[in-house]
């Protein structure tokens, strides 16, 4: 009899045990609230994002990643499932951009609005309505960094056909003749301050 007791003693403790676990795991994973699906179609690379990654309106919490896959309806693109409280003005001017925390590298998606729209946003099918995506300050910074960049190679490419060996010597023979052009009209300077600063009567230097 008392090995059953202690028996029933173990065994009520697991099951407390892992009631327990259970409870804290839906506390730790509990919506909060309704949330609205939305999809983010993206041509760009989505590095860093992942699953669970925060959902901010205007830098104010409202929900969180819940899907990242290919998009089906366009072919290349990244589509980004997104939950959104119910209580979001999420309207059809909303927009999206990538965000990122500090040098972690660790992605965000940030919503905010441009104002041009009070209508609510809603899906003309049975899919979760889309809110565009706009290139966020650090793809902008990348996309120009990326055209100065090949500016600079186009740069580099006509400096060294400039100064390819056959064009070195007609530009060596371009800045003398500058050189000996430059000198004949000092010379010629110097000639006409000389007749036009000589006295009536005396004789005038021949200008050659």
């Amino acid at each position: 009899m008392e090995n059953k007791a202690h028996a029933l003693a173990a065994g009520a403790f697991v099951m407390a045990v892992a009631t327990l676990l259970v409870a804290l795991a839906w506390w730790l994973s509990r919506e909060g609230g309704v949330r609205q699906n939305y999809e983010i179609s993206s041509s760009a690379a989505v590095t860093g994002l992942q699953l669970q990654a925060a959902v901010r309106f205007k830098g104010v919490p409202v929900g969180k990643v819940t899907g990242i896959s290919f998009d089906r309806k366009i072919p290349g693109n990244v589509l980004v499932r997104i939950a959104v409280d119910s209580s979001a003005p999420v309207t059809r001017s909303t927009f999206a951009t990538l965000g990122y925390q500090g040098v972690t590298g660790i992605a965000h998606v940030q919503l905010d609005d441009s104002g041009t729209s009070k209508e609510p946003l809603v899906s003309a099918d049975s899919d979760p309505p889309r809110i565009p995506l706009r290139p966020s300050l650090m793809g902008r910074i990348t996309d120009q960094g990326t055209q100065v960049l090949l500016q600079v190679e186009e740069a580099s490419r006509r400096i060294n056909r400039l100064l390819a060996p056959e064009n070195q010597q007609a530009l060596i023979g371009a800045i003398s003749s500058a050189g000996e052009a430059a000198q004949g009209f000092r010379q010629l300077s110097v000639d006409l301050r000389t007749l036009l600063a000589a006295p009536p009567g005396v004789a005038r230097v021949s200008v050659p």
